[in-house]
């Protein structure tokens, strides 16, 4: 009688669990780089309107290490319930797998959204020597090497810098950093000469005059920065923009996942949401679930080749 007892308690508080509306507390969103980068921006944006949404605040936590690497396989194999989700880039999940041996792939996810997307760009400090994107390659090939740039050792900073360097001819010197914040930091500091970031990160210092942007990748110019040029017309094949989306751990009921995939939606169309955005420098473009996950892996597709080319196999 007493071990029935038991089981029907057990079988009780089971129900009850699984009765409990969701999200019942807050939701973590795991940040796998420092703060102060565009990872950091693009989820101080979301925070504002996601209590409103999802009835719960999300919470940011940082997991810096490894290029976004240790965060990123920190969600993959967290609780597949949809308290734990990871705020990513192309870096985390298309770049640093096909560099090295990382725990996870991409099917250990599931995606909710991309939530924005943004160039990268060549910065240099304000009172830098160089103006214009010619004056600094110029430098760059008259004195091969002595020049340095800030990128991250790893992931998608890294290897769309690899890119630009090994594409184009670019005599730098590569030095790592955490992720955009410290390098800016660095550059900031007179460490180094410039810096590859996502243009997001470097938004408020160009804004400042602190920083000047030289070129940006892409298709094209971008928005707000209609005086920079892109690589492209200048000639250079720089392709790849920083995207930032959120996934989930693979396994997160149905349920939790559409009503998660429904409330990033619905964020990125709050007009809260919006006007923080704008004021981060964040470039909003969202992208559903679907249409998110077919980027990400034509991407890793294009990354694979790029790593075999440039002789940079996983060890």
């Amino acid at each position: 009688m007493a071990r029935l007892i038991a089981l029907v308690g057990l079988f009780a508080c089971a129900a009850v669990a699984a009765a409990q509306p969701f999200p019942s507390k807050p939701i973590e969103l795991v940040n796998g780089f420092a703060p102060g980068g565009a990872n950091d921006l693009n989820a101080r944006a979301l925070q504002v309107a996601a209590e409103r949404v999802f009835g719960q605040p999300l919470v940011q936590t940082f997991r810096q290490g490894g290029g976004g690497v240790v965060g990123t396989a920190e969600v993959a194999s967290a609780a597949p319930d949809g308290y734990k989700l990871l705020l990513v880039s192309s870096g985390e999940l298309t770049a640093a797998p096909n560099l090295a041996k990382t725990s996870y792939t991409l099917d250990a996810f599931s995606f909710l959204g991309r939530i924005s997307s943004k160039p990268y760009a060549l910065v240099v400090k304000g009172d830098a020597p160089w103006s214009k994107i010619s004056e600094f390659l110029k430098a760059t090939s008259e004195h091969p090497g002595r020049y340095t740039i800030g990128t991250t050792p790893t992931g998608g900073m890294f290897l769309t810098a690899q890119y630009l360097i090994r594409r184009a001819g670019v005599a730098l010197t590569t030095v790592p950093y955490g992720g955009a914040g410290p390098a800016l930091t660095g550059l900031l500091g007179g460490h180094i000469d410039s810096v590859w970031a996502p243009l997001a990160a470097a938004e408020s210092h160009i804004k400042a005059g602190t920083l000047r942007v030289l070129a940006v990748s892409g298709p094209g110019r971008t928005s707000g920065h209609a005086d920079i040029p892109s690589f492209r017309e200048l000639g250079i094949d720089a392709p790849q923009v920083q995207w930032i989306g959120v996934v989930a751990p693979k396994s997160v009921p149905a349920d939790r996942l559409a009503f998660l995939r429904e409330g990033f939606a619905r964020i990125t169309k709050d007009a809260a949401y919006v006007q923080a955005a704008e004021k981060l420098g964040i470039e909003v473009s969202y992208a559903s679930a679907e249409e998110f996950e077919k980027q990400v892996r034509d991407e890793d597709r294009a990354f694979k080749a790029l790593v075999k080319d440039f002789g940079l196999m996983p060890k």
